[in-house]
């Protein structure tokens, strides 16, 4: 049974080595992981690992203790602080910890759910707690994981299993992202179907994928440089390398492999177009070759300025090649809305570091952040930015200063160890290293334009490979001296077959190769290993070192391993639940969408919606309990409405839609509109909470509400506001259920809480051009009328091209000036001039002003000059100042004489001036200039047909 035993524990480590290697490459393949369901299917994986694992507390060759696992127990110390987010404090000391998010349940919440006497003052530092749980359960996750990556890969060859399969799971990945360039027809893994962004192999955002190439890179030179070490014994980070030296890797198996991976995850990092990925291997090709450490001196100075002019070259130089990473590289074209100053990356973090202090000193909580900056838009592009493009940033904006402490601790602890490894004789040490520096360098980078390591693929492949980084240095012993030495409780371990004489290094070289090929180990793992053949260059340059094995003690292995898997199955729980939440939303949002959903098909799904909502509190179940309850009461109504025909029924139900249902309230009840009533409910209904029905244009023809009798309010309407307002209570910043209660409005009847929503909304969504046009349009169907125009105005500001639009809105409200809604930019005023002078009634007023802030003078180019000269004419002419106009149309005439249209209707404005000799002689000119027009030829016979009568 004794002779069983060991052979079991072995198979159990490698069982568990075999789940980890293979694990990255497979969760990649579902859009790197990002699906809730994916994520449970990860953390299943990570707890049969860690059990398989578990066998090493008692394998006296497997290191054990809070010095080989401090990164487990730092990642604990982590998630244990992100828990603490999540728990309810009181006002003050919220307040205290992070003020915005006391100013998120109160400041922003009050005005909508009512003041802190209605509501508990109790609130945690999270922003959104349920968010927060599942980054927790993550978290965990990666701890587990990093106690078992470092318990099972402390063998040798477990090690070399984990760099080879890391590069061969990233070429595989690598390989499929070629293939889809080469064949973009194939719709492989249903890639196609992405709609946004721009999609690598399995993985979603193209940058995400260069940060697992990278991996996969330094993967790869982590094998070459183990094989290298073990073949002829030289160093590819040592002074004395030279490129020569590859050749011996020619006929090697392992190093094939190897450098196939590398071929194919290089030329991936080149044609996916991320330009984060190749600065970041630049950086990393650096630090693993040796090219900046201590040891270097001051040699490193140049190279550190020629890297850094590298990488600003990369950023700023064009490149007329065909590999997209090198062309997006173009940082100051304006041809390129896509390059570094032109993507909107460094407007959004202005203004996450603003939302960012505003949370100090403890953030907002994990996974918070896609609420946690709207606070600030003030300078964002368009849209909604679910993640900062820059983790550290992230990271700060919701971890705070205790988060920077966090990740400082964890890259010290793996440079440290990194610079051990250079005391150990063992080849696979070298490789080790050489792959860290790489990886470490490349992520560090990598992770100020991208938030790939949240990815669970890539986040996975590093919470495996940086423990074993991590903590492997630990196995190396300090240098022996000769004299002089002071000898610690290490000592007390060395086997004496284990002394080496310093004397000789020759023969310690010897005796190393034979030791290993006599039994088969170099670190007191038992496999069998590489011989190392004696090398000159080896011996010259340093002394050798030894590993050593310290006693092993039972109980902190047993406890750290307790504390570390244990918890991973509460994430398991939390993941589960989590993956649930999310199938029967999609679900239920399919269902919405689709035509032909019978209410019984609805209402089977509230039920299993709110056992979901009171198990996890969660947002989305929340969201779409919300909207189920909005479309039962859509046919409740029309049901109630009795509907005779087809047609009928059609327009019944486009008058409950949630834009035009509201407007029925608006205008049959002007009375309730005046005077806030303050109607709030008070019914104990599920305690569940709104969709996402983002705010709906309503510019078309709205139906003729008059026609659908008022029915009495729906039992489901209330349900559905109720539904918005605990979305509200756990996620204070949503937009959603904010949006989802200004649907509603008819529900509650307050105006002054109307207004209060509105204001919020034109916050949340200050940079979103879209959404405040919207919100313009239901700031005056709410009679809002000076909401609308501040709306209509900040909405100008950023985008002069939607005046037309916006002055078309103001139509059906006279009582708003155009003044009050145009800024007087130059833009503003030649959109706003071309549009006015087409309608039948205009403003002259603004006109003239609009005209006098036209600034053809300003034009940058030829054509530009002409079009604003023709505009001019045009309102001069509007306005009656012939003169001017005809001056205007001269010059935009000489700037462009190709265009027939513009002198065409010159000629015309003349004969309404009765200017006949002017315009028949430009019209005779203009016919020579067009001889193929006959326009001209009949314009110049109407004239002469009217100097006859």
């Amino acid at each position: 049974m004794k002779s069983i035993a060991p052979l079991l524990i072995q198979i159990s480590l490698w069982a568990s080595a075999c789940i980890l290697t293979v694990l990255p490459c497979a969760i990649a393949f579902d859009y790197g992981g990002i699906l809730p369901w994916a994520q449970w299917a990860t953390c299943v994986a990570v707890l049969a690992a860690g059990i398989l694992a578990l066998p090493s507390i008692i394998d006296r060759e497997t290191q054990g203790g809070p010095r080989f696992h401090w990164l487990a127990i730092l990642l604990l110390g982590w998630a244990a602080f992100a828990w603490f987010q999540t728990l309810p404090l009181p006002g003050f000391l919220l307040s205290l910890l992070s003020p915005g998010s006391a100013a998120a349940y109160t400041t922003w919440l009050d005005p909508i759910l009512g003041s802190q006497t209605e509501r508990s003052s109790m609130h945690p530092i999270s922003i959104d707690p349920a968010a927060s749980r599942h980054a927790i359960a993550m978290l965990l996750v990666v701890a587990t994981l990093a106690w078992t990556s470092a318990s099972v890969f402390q063998n040798r060859r477990r090690l070399v299993l984990l760099m080879a399969g890391l590069a061969a799971g990233a070429a595989v990945h690598a390989a499929l992202g070629i293939f889809q360039l080469v064949s973009p027809e194939t719709n492989l893994l249903g890639m196609n179907a992405i709609n946004r962004g721009a999609h690598f192999a399995a993985f979603v955002n193209r940058n995400n994928a260069a940060l697992m190439m990278n991996i996969g890179v330094g993967a790869s030179m982590g094998v070459l440089a183990w094989r290298l070490s073990a073949l002829i014994g030289t160093e590819v980070d040592d002074e004395n390398f030279e490129v020569n030296d590859l050749i011996s890797l020619a006929s090697d198996r392992d190093s094939s492999i190897a450098l196939v991976s590398l071929v194919l995850c290089t030329a991936a990092l080149l044609v996916c177009g991320s330009r984060g990925g190749l600065v970041s291997a630049m950086i990393g090709f650096t630090l693993a070759l040796g090219w900046i450490r201590a040891r270097r001196g001051t040699a490193s100075i140049p190279v550190i300025i020629a890297v850094l002019a590298i990488a600003v070259a990369l950023l700023i130089v064009p490149f007329n090649l065909d590999l997209t990473s090198l062309d997006r590289m173009e940082l100051l074209s304006d041809q390129d809305q896509s390059t570094i100053l032109n993507d909107g990356r460094i407007p959004l973090w202005n203004d996450v570091i603003a939302a960012a202090t505003t949370y100090l000193p403890t953030g907002s909580g994990l996974g918070t952040f896609a609420d946690a900056h709207l606070t600030q838009l003030e300078k964002s592009s368009d849209g909604w930015a679910h993640h900062a493009d820059n983790l550290w940033l992230e990271m700060f904006t919701e971890q705070g200063i205790p988060g920077l402490l966090f990740v400082g601790v964890l890259i010290v602890g793996v440079i440290r160890s990194l610079n051990k490894l250079n005391d150990s004789p063992d080849a696979v040490d070298h490789g080790l290293r050489v792959a860290g520096w790489y990886i470490l360098g490349s992520l560090a980078v990598s992770q100020f334009f991208d938030m790939g390591l949240i990815i669970p693929a890539n986040l996975i492949a590093c919470a495996i490979f940086l423990p074993v980084a991590a903590t492997r240095g630990h196995l190396v012993a300090p240098r022996i001296r000769d004299t002089g030495y002071q000898s610690d409780e290490t000592d007390d371990y060395f086997n004496a077959d284990q002394y080496i004489d310093t004397d000789n290094e020759h023969d310690v070289a010897e005796d190393l190769a034979g030791e290993q090929t006599a039994s088969g180990e170099l670190d007191g793992s038992g496999d069998d290993a590489v011989p190392i053949e004696p090398a000159t260059a080896m011996e010259a340059k340093r002394k050798p070192r030894i590993r050593f094995q310290t006693k092993k003690s039972l109980f902190p292995s047993l406890a750290i391993a307790a504390l570390v898997v244990f918890p991973n199955a509460w994430a398991l729980s939390v993941l589960q639940m989590d993956a649930s939440a999310d199938a029967i939303v999609r679900r239920s949002q399919a269902m919405l969408v689709q035509r032909g959903t019978e209410p019984s098909q609805l209402e089977a799904l509230i039920l299993p919606l709110e056992n979901l909502a009171q198990r996890t509190a969660s947002p989305a179940v929340y969201r779409t309990l919300s909207d189920l309850h909005f479309q039962l009461a859509r046919y409740e109504e029309v049901v109630q409405a009795n509907p005779k025909s087809t047609e009928q029924l059609r327009e019944l139900y486009q008058q409950t839609a949630p834009a035009v249902r509201r407007l029925k309230w608006h205008s049959q009840s002007e009375a309730v509109a005046a005077s806030s009533t303050n109607h709030r409910l008070s019914t104990g209904g599920s305690d569940s909470t709104d969709s996402e029905k983002a705010p709906a244009d309503t510019d078309g023809d709205a139906p003729a509400i008059e026609q659908m009798a008022t029915p009495p309010l729906s039992r489901h309407y209330i349900a559905a506001l109720k539904n918005a307002e605990t979305e509200l209570g756990v996620r204070p910043l949503s937009r959603e259920a904010r949006t989802a209660s200004l649907y509603l409005d008819f529900v509650y009847t307050d105006r002054d809480r109307t207004r209060a929503i509105l204001q919020q909304l034109s916050e949340l969504y200050g940079t979103y051009s879209a959404a405040l046009r919207q919100l313009a349009q239901l700031s005056l169907d709410s009679n809002e009328s000076e909401l609308g125009a501040n709306y209509l105005r900040k909405l100008l500001e950023r985008q002069p091209q939607q005046t037309p639009a916006a002055l078309k809105m103001l139509e059906s409200h006279p009582d708003i000036s155009v003044a009050s809604i145009v800024p007087p930019t130059t833009a503003n005023y030649r959109a706003a001039a071309k549009y006015l002078i087409t309608r039948p009634d205009p403003d002259l007023e603004f006109l003239a002003q609009a005209y006098e802030g036209l600034a053809c003078g300003q034009s940058e180019t030829i054509a530009e000059r002409a079009r604003c000269e023709e505009l001019c004419a045009d309102t001069a002419y509007v306005l009656k100042r012939h003169t001017e106009s005809f001056a205007c149309y001269q010059k935009a005439v000489q700037l462009d004489s190709a265009n027939a249209n513009l002198q065409l209707k010159y000629i015309n404005r003349l004969r309404e001036q009765n200017k006949i000799g002017t315009a028949r002689a430009h019209a005779r000119k203009a016919r020579e200039r067009f001889p193929d027009d006959r326009r001209f030829d009949a314009v110049i016979n109407q004239m002469a047909q009217q100097e006859l009568r």
